[in-house]
């Protein structure tokens, strides 16, 4: 293995988000952190937490907060394309109304006024990325038609919730490693540009990375814009903002130039690339989805026995050609 391709999210970040109330930025009148906060635990699932519901139904003082004196109607599940969750509901005065979290670019898709207040939203992401915050966005809409497959009133966005992902312990010293040894590392993840730039630069992979978007030719500085796109690819420290197909794409090219690719990541949008790759690796509490699509799993947390991996295959090999040789 020459090239390491790295999930964010979960494989290099523990995936335990903590919120900072005091961070919250509100884009509605009349609402506060605290309404915020209550919204998108109403855009939450109650039972079988993921990371960011978990997070934010814990921020009520009871978790019971969350379906209080409302009727859940219907629950729109988060999928890897759509990024986001939503909760219709009915309120005690018999009125339908409707809750949306998650990605703030699906998000400021669904709203009327995208134009209007899409660069006052960006400047937030961009100022919470900057500090290695995500971004989670909260919009909500009144229903009055009084049936779950209406489409409602426009949406009105709510406010964005910074969120913070902290590394796993090892995760820099295991890059550091394994750049001395002449891998190259690359993390693919689908959070923001900025995000991913300065995790590359809190765990020294480098911050030479690049939106999904270039990989098609778009979004593309000068320095790039001829580059052929498995160029780009090698050269690049990573890729944000990316779909399960891009991590695909990504590890095909580089097996198109001749490198031995390994993956490594935790989740459905994992398991693509982790079939696709030379060598597959799910860490410890990778999904059953990516465990079944890796070659190895690791049984307990940090990345450092990978190392140990590439430093025991490397002297097997060494050893085999000694052998041949004689």
């Amino acid at each position: 293995m020459d090239v390491l391709c790295c999930d964010k999210t979960g494989t290099l970040t523990l995936n335990k988000l903590t919120v900072d109330k005091n961070l919250i930025e509100i884009f509605a009148g009349g609402v506060d952190a605290d309404t915020v906060v209550l919204m998108a635990a109403r855009a939450s699932q109650v039972e079988n937490l993921d990371v960011i519901d978990a997070a934010i139904v814990g921020m009520l003082a009871d978790p019971k907060e969350a379906r209080a004196d409302i009727q859940e109607v219907h629950f729109l599940p988060f999928d890897p394309t759509g990024k986001r969750t939503a909760l219709t509901y009915i309120d005690s005065e018999g009125k339908m109304h409707r809750v949306t979290k998650g990605s703030p670019e699906q998000i400021l898709n669904l709203l009327h006024n995208k134009s209007k207040i899409g660069r006052k939203v960006n400047a937030v992401i961009n100022k919470f990325a900057e500090r290695g915050l995500r971004s989670l966005a909260v919009a909500y809409q009144e229903v009055p038609e009084g049936s779950k497959e209406s489409s409602g009133s426009p949406w009105q966005f709510i406010g964005l919730i910074p969120l913070f992902d902290p590394p796993i312990h090892d995760s820099a010293e295991t890059i550091r490693r394994a750049l001395s040894l002449g891998l190259g590392v690359k993390m693919i993840t689908g959070d923001q540009l900025a995000i991913a730039k300065e995790t590359g630069r809190r765990l020294g992979m480098g911050t030479n990375m690049y939106p999904s978007s270039a990989l098609s030719g778009q979004d593309r500085d000068e320095s790039i814009v001829a580059l052929p796109v498995d160029e780009l690819i090698e050269k690049a420290d990573g890729f944000a903002g990316v779909f399960p197909e891009h991590k695909y794409e990504i590890v095909k090219h580089l097996q198109a130039r001749n490198h031995i690719c390994g993956m490594i990541g935790n989740g459905v949008n994992d398991a693509p690339a982790l079939k696709k790759a030379d060598i597959g690796i799910a860490v410890a509490d990778a999904t059953d989805a990516a465990r079944s699509a890796a070659d190895i799993v690791l049984t307990e947390p940090g990345l450092n026995v990978i190392i140990t991996a590439v430093l025991i295959s490397r002297a097997i090999f060494q050893r085999m050609r000694n052998y041949m040789v004689r």
